[in-house]
């Protein structure tokens, strides 16, 4: 099955018209949501496992609650956004929903925007869970600077949605495959994050996305950023920067590996 650059979305979005395809990217979305929220991987990955660490990491260690609070939201909006993002695609091409899908009137960018989209959405919805547990059981009060934790859940949320669309590009219909791939990958990043514990403690802090959501939101509730006086300008945008490359990237890795979930 031979895959043309239209196809891809290079002309074929321009002639569709940008709302046309936001809609269907809606749809897209709403169809993942529907059909694989409730999968057994989206399910453990996004919702099984969040609790779990949560309580490997902090029982028995007496953790500051601003701390507790902003590496929970981390932890639940890493691992919820990029649940169900690497499931779709071998999903689909196992089943062969997706060659179905390519043949629509519709650029494959547009489908990989719904499925970041859905992605997203899953994200945003469980991390708000953490925060109103914040606010009910430890009385953390409630003032302009939610609305600086919420902007980071937005932008945090895209960063790691546009980050499952890069660990679904492996084009395998198997999607035990993904999963193996993206637990090795997720794990590693969690490791490499300051999650529970002060910024500064862990040397290899910059290099995860997680930590720069963590920072913000640590400034939000009280205490200082761990990179100096501007440092949630900077939070802001090193973590814009995580979201435009992932997407980019995304886009250019599936760009390479389409024409091979087809050879088969």
């Amino acid at each position: 099955m031979r895959i043309s650059k239209e196809v891809f979305g290079v002309k074929g979005s321009k002639k569709l018209g940008l709302t046309v395809q936001l809609r269907r990217a809606a749809a897209i979305a709403q169809k993942d949501l529907r059909i694989y929220y409730n999968k057994p991987p989206v399910i453990v990955q996004g919702i099984i496992f969040p609790v779990i660490l949560f309580f490997t990491f902090t029982i028995g260690r007496k953790i500051p609650t601003p701390l507790l609070i902003s590496g929970l939201m981390a932890m639940v909006i890493f691992l919820t956004a990029t649940s169900i993002g690497p499931f779709v695609f071998p999903w689909e091409t196992m089943r062969k929903t997706f060659e179905r899908l390519i043949t629509c009137p519709v650029s494959v960018k547009t489908i990989l925007f719904g499925s970041m989209l859905s992605s997203f959405l899953f994200g945003v919805i469980f991390s708000l869970v953490p925060l109103v547990l914040g606010i009910i059981f430890f009385s953390l009060q409630i003032t302009i600077n939610f609305l600086i934790i919420l902007i980071a859940m937005f932008l945090a949320a895209f960063v790691f949605s546009s980050f499952s669309l890069i660990l679904s590009a492996p084009p395998t219909d198997m999607p035990g495959n993904i999963m193996i791939f993206t637990l090795l990958l997720k794990f590693t990043i969690l490791f490499l994050s300051p999650l529970f514990m002060p910024i500064r403690d862990h040397p290899l802090a910059w290099i995860s996305p997680l930590t720069y959501f963590v920072d913000i939101v640590n400034v939000s509730l009280g205490l200082e950023s761990a990179f100096g006086h501007y440092g949630i300008l900077i939070d802001f945008a090193i973590l814009s920067f995580f979201g435009v490359f992932f997407l980019f990237l995304a886009f250019m890795l599936h760009k390479k590996t389409l024409q091979k979930r087809f050879r088969n």
